[in-house]
Parts: structure tokens; C-alpha cells; sequence
């Protein structure tokens, strides 16, 4: 860690350096990327994938004046857990608050999106089960798109696929075991199965909770 920051105030002579990812929340191990943004003052925005120690940077470089205009918090949802790691002006302290308050204002979907992306579940393993190169791939997009799907069927907000398999994990081992199962395995009844828990899911939460069901005030710290 020392190193690296090393090389980020060498390199870029940082206002603010946010770290996020498995380096902000302690998980990192073995070939995890040290993810951070870095606002400067004046380098243009770029992005910087360098090794240091053995350890690849992903590193998203902007200049500060990129933050005093109207920019999107959406395209910086990744802060929502992340630490302070370096701040010369609280640039950075401000951005990540601005960005927490962004998600936590963040409406969750309603229970007709979530029946139609429910229903979505459904056709395409119907057309995974086709089995040709066309069936493979809507197999894969089923079982990557089905994760945050479920995640918003049980009104848990989304924070990218590490975080969602840990909560499923701790929070509906029943649902992480039939999702692992679909997984491992090219095997169609056992995406089905992942399926069946996902209506299954949306048919005793969302329509018994109704739209008001996912909780849009929960804050991340």
C-alpha cells in the first residue's frame, strides 16, 4: 500500500485519492487489482493500469475541474464503498459524500419491472436450452444479468458480483446454492432450478411487500 501510494503522488502529484474495491474493504487477496480514483489538478483524464509490487492498478485519473461541472454520480456508483485514502483540499471527502447521498436516494425497481425481468429469467433459459451457440451464450447472460435481478427481488442493493455472492451466501444460503449449482454446471435443470427460486422469490417478497418493499434510504459507510 505505502508503495503504491508512492507511485500515485509521484506520478499524478494527487489532490485526493478515493480507494474502492477489495482494497477498501479488506478482502483483497492474490491477483486483486488496487482500484482507486485519483483527482489531480490538471492531468488529463485518462486511466492508468501499471504494476506495482507484482499488485495492477486500476487507477481512474480525472482532473478536479471535471467535479465543478455537472457530472453523472451514477457513473461513480463504485464509491458508494470506498475510503478517503489522501486529500489535500476535501475535494475527494465531498465526492464521496456526494455520491452516497446519490445512492441512497436511488429508487428501487417496482414490481412490474421486476416481473418482467423475472419473466425474462424464464425465456431465456427456454432458449438456453436450445443448446446451439446462440442457446451457450443467452446461458451465460441468464446466469450473470440473474444475480442483480435477484438482488433487487430481495430488495438489496447491487454492489457488483463479490459483494452480492457474499450477502447471498450469509442472507439466502437456500438461493446461493441453487445459483452456485447453476455455476458449476452446463446442466438444465439445475438453471432451472435457479429460475423456479427466482419467481419463487419475486412471488413471496415483491408481491406480498408490493413497490415499497426495497428500502431506497439504506446508506453505506
Amino acid at each position: 500500500m505505502e508503495n503504491i501510494m508512492a507511485y500515485i503522488r509521484e506520478t499524478y502529484d494527487p489532490l485526493s485519492v478515493v480507494v474502492y474495491g477489495s482494497y477498501a474493504d479488506g478482502s483483497h487477496g492474490a491477483g486483486s487489482d488496487f482500484d482507486a480514483l485519483v483527482i489531480t489538478r490538471e492531468h488529463e483524464k485518462c486511466r492508468d493500469a501499471a504494476l506495482v509490487d507484482g499488485i495492477p492498478l486500476d487507477l481512474f485519473i480525472y482532473p478536479a475541474d471535471y467535479f465543478g461541472a455537472d457530472f453523472d454520480c451514477g457513473d461513480l456508483i463504485q464509491l458508494t464503498d470506498s475510503y478517503v485514502a489522501w486529500d489535500t483540499n476535501g475535494i475527494g471527502t465531498a465526492l464521496r459524500e456526494r455520491v452516497l447521498a446519490y445512492a441512497a436516494a436511488l429508487p428501487g425497481k417496482d414490481t412490474a419491472e421486476l416481473r418482467v425481468l423475472t419473466a425474462w429469467c424464464r425465456k431465456m433459459l427456454l432458449r438456453a436450452g436450445r443448446g446451439d451457440a446462440e442457446g451457450l451464450f443467452r446461458w451465460h447472460w441468464l446466469l450473470t444479468d440473474s444475480l442483480e435481478i435477484y438482488c433487487d427481488i430481495a430488495g438489496e442493493r447491487y454492489r457488483g458480483p463479490k459483494k452480492a455472492l457474499h450477502w447471498m451466501e450469509q442472507a439466502r444460503p437456500e438461493a446461493y446454492t441453487r445459483y452456485l449449482a447453476a455455476l458449476r454446471s452446463q446442466n438444465l435443470a439445475a438453471a432451472e432450478r435457479w429460475v423456479d427460486c427466482l419467481e419463487a422469490a419475486f412471488q413471496t417478497e415483491r408481491e406480498a411487500g408490493g413497490a415499497d418493499f426495497f428500502a431506497p434510504d439504506k446508506k453505506e459507510d
